[in-house]
């Protein structure tokens, strides 16, 4: 069997869901048996091990290059990236999965076989990769073994944009690595709890949260996200009662948490920033928070995008048009507390629904 190698420029361990999706990746492969080697820089939290802030079951084969300390840009960037290239270049027979198109081109220079991930638009990429993907027949390469897409948007971007052939693209979704028993919950007279998880960025929705939460004194609302330097400057400007904020969680806890909750939300704004805040992925995205969701079997409250309808619908959500009319999001609140029965079903329809989105039986369909 050919060895795999996952290059990533991202930092691990850190907050980011790239990071998350990718070491859980490596895992699968790992639980299915493949050698499998993340190659990364020597970047990210160093008093923590990446097994244990991510509570990995297997352990996965670690290349770092401890040279770069910072995140690879400009010069640091293409060191970087000839740095796995060489690397790679040493073994024969391997096959690499990456999400950079640069060092993508490179490995097929020399006749290595590629599997590029794509999440979004090539806008915010430089100009050298630019220039690679419209002038050098990139993505028609006989050893770029397949791309695969995060959703169906993203496959019909690069199809219109760059003529790839569509049967060399695979839609793969994001997943969850989350396996909990299912436990149906009744909603009684109690206070709700309202959860999110995730980024701190506005255009993830945490002010409609915290509006809301303003406006909805019967219930609770909890966010868990952030650095301790952001969640302390957010508890200096909302003191309200029923308004708890937390910090980032490893994912090793981060079900037992979920758990507690009664709704779990997404309000995302019409634009969504991806991380570094440059790029609006709103159309393209496939959030893994939103399968971290499903497979807790928890009711989901979400904004309205259509990107989100390729993998769920009103079977396991309840969807706001207007994101920003926060008495709709308490009008629907209201809705789900007294939609007993519904709910019922909703939980058990998302927690079978996240079955199909294993990362274990997603990982087989890279190769």
């Amino acid at each position: 069997m050919k060895k795999i190698y996952y290059i990533t420029y991202s930092s691990i361990p850190s907050l980011l869901p790239s990071s998350l999706q990718i070491i859980k990746t490596c895992e699968s492969f790992v639980k299915n048996n493949y050698d499998v080697t993340l190659i990364k820089p020597g970047t990210g939290y160093k008093k923590i091990s990446i097994k244990k802030y991510y509570g990995l079951v297997n352990n996965v084969k670690i290349k770092e290059f401890t040279s770069i300390k910072s995140f690879p840009r400009g010069l640091k960037f293409y060191l970087y990236s000839f740095y796995c290239l060489i690397f790679i270049l040493k073994n024969k027979s391997s096959v690499t999965i990456t999400r950079n198109y640069f060092v993508s081109y490179l490995l097929l220079l020399f006749g290595k076989e590629v599997v590029l991930e794509v999440h979004h638009d090539t806008n915010v990429e430089g100009r050298i990769t630019k220039f690679i993907l419209k002038y050098l027949n990139f993505f028609n390469k006989v050893n770029l073994l397949n791309i695969v897409a995060i959703s169906k948007a993203v496959k019909e971007l690069f199809i219109k944009k760059y003529k790839v052939d569509s049967k060399k693209i695979t839609v793969l979704p994001s997943g969850s690595s989350i396996r909990v028993g299912y436990k149906p919950k009744f909603y009684s007279n109690k206070r709700l709890k309202i959860g999110y998880f995730g980024s701190l960025s506005t255009s993830k929705g945490i002010n409609v949260l915290i509006r809301l939460s303003k406006i909805d004194s019967s219930n609770d609302y909890f966010i868990y996200g952030g650095n301790q330097k952001e969640i302390r400057e957010l508890k200096k400007k909302n003191t309200n009662k029923n308004l708890f904020l937390n910090q980032n969680i490893s994912y090793r806890i981060l079900p037992k948490v979920m758990m507690k909750m009664d709704i779990l939300t997404l309000p995302y704004a019409n634009v969504i920033k991806s991380a570094g805040e440059v790029d609006d992925i709103s159309k393209y995205t496939s959030p893994l928070k939103l399968f971290d969701y499903l497979a807790v079997g928890k009711i989901i409250l979400t904004s309205n995008l259509k990107v989100l309808r390729e993998v769920i619908s009103e079977k396991n959500a309840y969807f706001i048009n207007n994101y920003e009319n926060i008495f709709e999001w308490k009008r629907k609140i209201k809705i789900i507390r007294n939609n007993k029965r519904k709910n019922l079903i909703m939980s058990m329809n998302n927690f079978r629904l996240s079955k199909k989105y294993d990362h274990k039986d997603r990982v087989n369909r890279y190769l």
